[in-house]
């Protein structure tokens, strides 16, 4: 049989085309050359014998590969086809995936910044608004503040208006849908859709820093801190008083107790933008300057303290004088800031 398979070598060697296509004929070639060996031997030749009528009776290897070659060059061509539509169906199949990929990705992000704008307009608007109203964010004299106010209410005008937004657009999609015959459809499809993302994008980082700056800015600025700062002061000239009139009845423990009084409010007088609050347009002195007449009034009610504490009348009589050329220009700037 060995030389069965070297004659088989020789024919199937040179026949292009699959290896499936090669062992296919090989296959073919041996079943035939077994039957007619078979024949042979039933016609009573030695084994031997009846291999050699065999394979001379098929021809020599050259020969029948060419015909060979000339039967089955028939045959590669569809095994050709067959293999480049295997190979397009599944590079389709792979751009089917990648393709729904994107647009769910870009669905997704439209969808988000839809919420974002959502949530913006119904909760976060509304807020600043009365906020504004209200008093309690003061941005006017803040241009790009202004603008990006502005901005939200263009952002809410749009959004009250989307009932109609929504039918033009499915109107306008409808119509791409039914006149654009280009095989690059889908890329300009997906490049629409990309585009409204990135808008809206553009749109939310717009609307993020146009709810957030109002609050940053304004509110220092704001009478959040005024109140505040004019509780502080009015507490302060209480406990002052009340710690004069304790003076004239040489209550040492009242002094004691208003001085303290005293001190912390005006301590916390300095808290956050409470100074600033203080301040106007109008106002000569700078916030560095309201600083540093809250900070002597702190000292002078140091002194005062360190006074009842060694129960010296002498020198208390001088802390509530210096106290008042210290702390009276905040309480003149309270005053403007009220009026």
């Amino acid at each position: 049989m060995d030389k069965v398979e070297q004659y088989l070598d020789q024919v199937c060697r040179s026949v292009g085309g699959p290896r499936s296509l090669r062992q296919h004929i090989r296959q073919e070639l041996r079943e035939h050359l077994l039957d007619a060996m078979a024949e042979h031997k039933a016609a009573g030749l030695p084994e031997e014998e009846a291999l050699n009528r065999a394979l001379a009776d098929f021809g020599g290897p050259e020969q029948v590969r060419s015909e060979l070659e000339a039967t089955h060059g028939q045959r590669l061509l569809p095994v050709v086809i067959d293999k480049a539509m295997q190979w397009k169906e599944k590079t389709m199949r792979a751009k089917w995936l990648w393709t729904t990929w994107a647009y769910l990705a870009v669905a997704g992000i439209i969808l988000l910044d839809l919420l974002f704008i959502a949530f913006a307009v119904t909760t976060q608007i509304p807020k600043l608004r009365a906020f504004t109203a209200q008093g309690w964010l003061q941005y006017d004299d803040t241009p790009g503040v202004v603008w990006l106010v502005s901005f939200l209410h263009n952002v809410q005008w749009a959004w009250e208006r989307a009932i109609w937004w929504a039918p033009i657009t499915a109107a306008g999609w409808g119509l791409f849908e039914w006149r654009v015959r280009s095989e690059n459809k889908s890329f300009m499809r997906l490049s629409g859709l990309g585009t409204v993302g990135f808008g809206l994008t553009i749109v939310v980082l717009m609307t993020a820093g146009a709810v957030v700056l109002p609050y940053a800015v304004g509110i220092p600025h704001s009478s959040i801190a005024r109140p505040f700062a004019r509780e502080q002061i009015v507490s302060v000239d209480a406990s002052i008083v009340a710690l004069e009139q304790a003076a004239a009845r040489k209550d040492w423990d009242g002094m004691r107790e208003h001085a303290e009084a005293a001190s912390e409010a005006a301590n916390r007088l300095g808290f956050g933008p409470s100074l600033h609050s203080l301040k106007t347009r109008n106002e000569p002195l700078t916030l560095a300057e309201l600083r540093a007449h809250q900070e002597s009034a702190m000292e002078n009610l140091a002194e005062a303290q360190q006074a009842i504490r060694g129960k010296d009348a002498e020198r208390l009589k001088a802390a509530p004088q210096k106290f008042q050329q210290s702390f009276g220009p905040l309480r003149e700037a309270a005053k403007k800031r009220e009026g």
